[in-house]
């Protein structure tokens, strides 16, 4: 009977949270009456009921118990559950190791909910660190498994997610619609709304913002009824911005404040960045340029620590990997020196001296091979680096970047996607190396480059076109983003502090800005047209942004 109740609460918990409360409460009244597997699984729903309120340190603390003396399946559930509350709390390194101990154990776990939900867990932190072919294998093999409405629904809201990060604009519309449907057809709202936010954003890229809002609008009251915390904001975030297309200012600040007033203690996310960056544009329209400003400054914090996120979240991932890939190593050496003991005892009885000799040029051949493999491995990514990378700044060379510039343009321009180019130079390089030395000027040089960096995305492409002369290619980015680019890396340089090289001097640099909408998709048609606008930045006085006029 109890395990009955509690398998019904596992099945609705996302589709019917306010259900799921009433019948969760009333379940933890009779708890002394259960069974040990029970009260686990009981505790394990707990901590899903914390989770989904937003008591995310409450539900760790509740996990952290099952994790290391629960039911194997309860244990591998709540580990997977942990996962998400972890990335909450930005504990990024615990998330990952216990991601990395998910994939070894999926395979040894046959029970369907623990799969669906380890397989997800999987796919989501995937698709976190942009690794989105992985994220959609596995999201293939959960549906292949014929898992619950819920889950395939969970799985069509990754492989949406996952589709539209990864710029794969016409399967994203075909599986976002599909997606949707069965979400709706299952009563699966949380993971249908997700997905509508997702369309919305898609909506907004094609400036389609009448149909975005539209869409969020019809939508809107389930959300609400959801009370999952961070959709709410997202759709609040997205209408801000569609509104704001639209023109409709009093409605988009509306929206915008709301995310604002909740994201009071949490300003690293997406969501914030660009909710900050609508009330810029707004305070620009409203031409009340001092709360432009203090916006602008929020949007630079919160993007920055937006990136400074993204980097830790991979940081994080490689040391998990890499420690358990040690770990594996560790566990094979031994399983070899094991093997190696048992040759020696047997070869002990008939050859002792022969074997001892065959083992000596055994162990010397394969040393030999592993030093010449690491030697072939060194002097190929040394000639990979001369050949394509700058070894002053460590970004693309002049080839490098056409190279890459050109293949990032080919694909804009197969999926119809806007891209844009910023060409710059620095103002009176020339002095500053006649007056300072050749080491001052690298080093304004290194610094510059450091300090564009932390403004872009990764898959912008950033090259050394000349001697103090950089180049920016942003794939899928819209114009007035990319002069909002620019002029935030003008400002950035002009602010560096060179008293640190040893001198004191003045930087700053001269920007140029086109777009593909008005230059095309050819490399050198934009590298032409943005020089172009860069010198009549120069020409206007330089430190200055200049988009192209065509």
């Amino acid at each position: 009977m109890w395990l009955d109740k509690l398998l019904y609460l596992d099945r609705i918990k996302s589709s019917d949270f306010q259900e799921f409360s009433v019948k969760l409460n009333e379940l933890k009244a009779d708890e002394n009456q259960l069974s040990g597997f029970e009260q686990e699984y009981l505790t394990l729903l707990k901590a899903y009921s914390a989770v989904y309120e937003g008591n995310t340190q409450q539900a760790l603390s509740i996990l952290m118990p099952l994790i290391e003396q629960a039911d194997a399946v309860i244990s591998f559930r709540a580990k997977a559950l942990a996962i998400n509350s972890l990335v909450l709390v930005r504990r990024y390194l615990d998330a990952f190791v216990y991601l990395e101990q998910l994939i070894i154990q999926l395979d040894m776990v046959s029970q369907p909910e623990a799969r669906e939900q380890g397989m997800r867990v999987i796919a989501l932190m995937y698709n976190l660190i942009g690794k989105h072919d992985l994220s959609l294998s596995y999201i293939d093999q959960l549906i292949n498994e014929k898992p619950s409405s819920n889950a395939v629904c969970a799985a069509h809201q990754l492989r949406a997610e996952a589709l539209y990060l990864s710029g794969r604009t016409d399967d994203f519309q075909l599986k976002s619609a599909e997606g949707l449907t069965y979400c709706t057809e299952h009563n699966e709202p949380l993971w249908a709304n997700i997905i509508v936010a997702l369309i919305a954003r898609h909506k907004i890229d094609l400036n389609d913002y009448q149909g975005a809002i539209s869409l969020l609008l019809s939508h809107n009251n389930q959300v609400e009824s959801t009370r999952y915390y961070s959709l709410i904001l997202k759709f609040d975030s997205v209408l801000a911005q569609a509104y704001y297309g639209l023109g409709q200012v009093d409605l988009a600040k509306e929206h915008a404040i709301k995310v604002t007033d909740a994201l009071k203690q949490d300003r690293s996310s997406l969501v914030a960045a660009e909710t900050f960056a609508v009330l810029h544009q707004i305070a620009k329209t409203e031409k009340n340029y001092q709360q432009a400003l203090e916006y602008n400054e929020q949007y630079m914090a919160a993007f920055t620590a937006y990136m400074d996120d993204k980097s830790a979240q991979q940081m994080a991932y490689h040391t998990a990997h890499s420690e358990i890939l040690a770990q594996n190593q560790k566990i094979a050496l031994l399983d070899k020196d094991n093997q190696l003991l048992q040759y020696e005892q047997t070869a002990l009885k008939h050859q002792a001296t022969f074997n001892k000799l065959l083992i000596v040029a055994l162990v010397l051949l394969v040393l030999g091979l592993a030093f010449m493999a690491y030697r072939s491995f060194v002097a190929r990514q040394r000639f990979k680096a001369l050949a394509e990378y700058d070894d002053l700044t460590a970004i693309s060379n002049r080839y490098h970047f056409s190279a890459s510039a050109k293949e990032a343009l080919a694909l804009c321009e197969k999926g119809q996607l806007p891209a844009a180019l910023i060409v710059f130079d620095l103002d009176h390089f020339k002095q500053i190396n006649d007056q300072y030395g050749h080491a001052a000027g690298d080093w304004a040089l290194r610094q510059t480059v450091d300090t564009c960096r932390n403004f872009m995305r990764n898959n912008d492409v950033f090259g050394r076109i000349g001697g103090e002369e950089f180049a920016i290619l942003l794939p899928g980015c819209q114009s007035d983003k990319a002069h909002l680019l620019a002029d935030i890396c003008r400002d950035a340089i002009s602010n560096i502090d060179t008293a640190v090289s040893g001198y004191e001097f003045k930087l700053s640099a001269s920007f140029g800005v086109t777009s593909a909408q008005i230059s095309g998709y050819h490399f050198t048609k934009l590298i032409e047209d943005a020089d172009t606008a860069m010198y009549q930045a120069k020409q206007q006085g330089r430190n200055k942004v200049q988009f192209f006029q065509g």
